[in-house]
């Protein structure tokens, strides 16, 4: 008994050529995400030196956008006064990273995670990245809790329902004329 095999030498070609190209394409792609994590790291470590100069600490993460070749910093810092004109420490850190690295950075993104407070209603991450400076708290961090907490020319009390409703008949009971002027200029 004989049995032939055949094999048509043109269909081969095309699934060899259709499988190294489905192959290319996938080390093109693997080659790609690595070098985009290389730059990402590049500018991590760019952003964390420039950072480490002046003294603060920083926990930086470099996004691109899919299709560009543009990366958006987020940087995590301390809420320090010296960060609060932040949109001036962008511009540099844009060039430093690009003369560092040769990379361009579209935009920084600035995040200022505080400590988590005891019977907080929402937990606060554990894995910050920034450690918060208890012991030693900024000033100007200090300054603007203080008055979050106490807003000058603001007092709150407990008051009884009927002391609303008095209010609150006073209220509607006001002359038309009043409320025209509360309500700002004509249209």
């Amino acid at each position: 008994m004989n049995i032939t095999i055949t094999f048509d030498l043109t269909l081969l070609a095309i699934v060899g050529a259709n499988l190294l190209g489905i192959l290319l394409y996938f080390g093109l792609m693997k080659l790609r995400a690595r070098r985009l994590d290389r730059a990402r790291e590049r500018i991590v470590a760019s952003v964390s030196a420039y950072f480490a100069r002046t003294g603060v600490s920083v926990r930086a993460e470099a996004i691109s956008p899919p299709g560009t070749e543009r990366f958006i910093v987020v940087a995590d810092t301390e809420p320090l006064k010296r960060l609060r004109h932040s949109h001036i420490v962008e511009m540099v850190l844009i060039d430093e990273v690009k003369r560092a690295t040769g990379l361009t950075v579209d935009r920084v993104f600035w995040r200022f995670p505080l400590a988590p407070r005891e019977g907080a209603s929402i937990e606060a991450p554990n894995a910050a990245g920034v450690a918060p400076r208890i012991a030693a708290i900024d000033p100007y961090l200090a300054q603007g809790l203080a008055r979050l907490r106490t807003p000058e020319g603001v007092e709150v009390h407990e008051d009884s329902w009927g002391h609303f409703e008095e209010a609150l008949h006073q209220r509607e009971t006001r002359p038309q004329a009043a409320d025209d002027g509360d309500a700002g200029p004509p249209a």
